[in-house]
């Protein structure tokens, strides 16, 4: 995990950003905002070689408390979390003989917030739960021939049936008769990106909150060499092929804003689209 730096400001209130720990505010404030200025979480993942499957999954998560803040009853809180996303995919396929290989880069960030009684008692999550700021799954397929560098006619035949072999059989087989070098394919991505999304805390109970934001990065790579036995004798036994794939999810830059407000009547619902 990455050193953090929190600055937070609350309207007509000092208030001092831990992360992971209560933050001492007024509780008349009704509003806060927390930020970060360095990055914030980072997750890697990385694989590759001459395998059939060869999968790594890393997740890694922080916690900011961003306010302790008071509600009257039946009130709501309006919560806003922007961040900078980083995202980095980088896959590749090397082979030759018509070796086929699939390399798979997946990186995430998502975040989750919750308003937790001070004096004790099961933390709420905000509506709508957990939610994906960023994702890209990227997949590379490729078969490859490979470069052909020279072929020679080795395999002979007797012509004049004298029993001496003397002269090529006229076909040359590639896989046996030619030198090939490796062919190699790849794609990478780095992406960076300000994502933002609203939640809400319906119809609080009286009481003092702390407000926390969990945000969570994660990131998967995988290398398949083949789907079927006779693919993977052939593949792994002659090294015809190989996979690399790498994955990475940063967040950056962190914003969380959360206000304290008073929804109209029959102004908050969980709609269903269809159709």
């Amino acid at each position: 995990m990455l050193n953090k730096k929190i600055n937070t400001v609350i309207l007509g209130a000092a208030l001092a950003a831990v992360v992971s720990a209560p933050v001492l505010a007024a509780p008349s404030a009704k509003f806060a905002a927390t930020w970060s200025t360095e990055p914030a979480l980072a997750s890697l993942a990385n694989t590759g070689g001459y395998v059939d499957t060869d999968t790594v999954v890393t997740d890694s998560h922080t916690g900011y408390t961003i306010a302790t803040i008071k509600v009257p009853q039946d009130k709501e809180l309006l919560v806003g979390v922007s961040a900078e996303i980083g995202l980095i995919t980088d896959t590749s396929i090397k082979g030759k003989n018509g070796g086929s290989a699939k390399a798979i880069a997946d990186a995430e960030a998502f975040v989750t917030l919750f308003a937790v009684p001070v004096d004790g008692g099961d933390g709420i999550e905000a509506a709508p739960g957990q939610v994906m700021l960023s994702k890209r799954v990227q997949a590379l397929s490729a078969t490859l021939g490979g470069v052909i560098q020279s072929c020679t006619d080795s395999l002979t035949v007797d012509t004049d049936e004298d029993g001496v072999a003397d002269a090529g059989d006229g076909t040359i087989v590639i896989a046996d008769e030619c030198d090939v070098t490796d062919e190699e394919i790849g794609l990478m991505q780095n992406t960076t990106a300000a994502h933002h999304f609203n939640f809400v805390l319906p119809n609080m109970d009286q009481g003092e909150y702390d407000i926390k934001a969990v945000f969570t990065t994660g990131s998967r790579a995988e290398v398949i060499i083949c789907d079927s036995e006779a693919e993977c004798d052939l593949y792994d036994a002659d090294g015809t092929v190989e996979g690399m794939a790498n994955a990475a999810a940063v967040i950056n830059k962190t914003m969380v804003t959360v206000q304290q407000v008073r929804a109209a009547k029959d102004g908050l619902n969980l709609v269903t689209i269809t159709e």
